[in-house]
């Protein structure tokens, strides 16, 4: 007959410190992995904002000077969804996350027809 005293394994108290270990671990990472997503939204914002103005300028460019939304030319949502500009499709932003449709998006609302440029606060 095997004796239990001889059998080789984890005790329960080393079992909880195994899982108190674990669990503090994973509590010192959960808040850089969240970090880290919001840091990578951030930048892909910029990174949109900066090709849009990009395109706004090659608009600019094209039709003398006019920039979307002004008397005579198409309208910013319609200029996002412009091909010519955007061969991709527009834009989403990546800090809303729902959005799919460009209109819906708030890029719209941070453009200026005046000065022909989308700004973030």
């Amino acid at each position: 007959m095997r004796h239990l005293r001889n059998e080789r394994g984890l005790t329960f108290v080393e079992l909880l410190a195994v899982i108190l270990i674990l669990g503090i671990l994973v509590a010192a990472a959960l808040p850089n992995y969240f970090g880290a997503e919001n840091d990578a939204r951030v930048a892909v914002d910029n990174a949109n904002v900066r090709a849009i103005n990009t395109a706004l300028a090659l608009f600019r460019y094209r039709n003398n000077g006019a920039c979307p939304g002004q008397t005579g030319q198409p309208s910013f949502t319609a200029f996002l969804n412009d091909t010519t500009y955007f061969p991709d499709g527009a834009p989403h932003d990546p800090i809303d996350g729902t959005s799919t449709v460009p209109a819906a998006d708030d890029y719209p609302a941070d453009y200026s027809s005046t000065t022909c440029r989308v700004t973030r606060d």
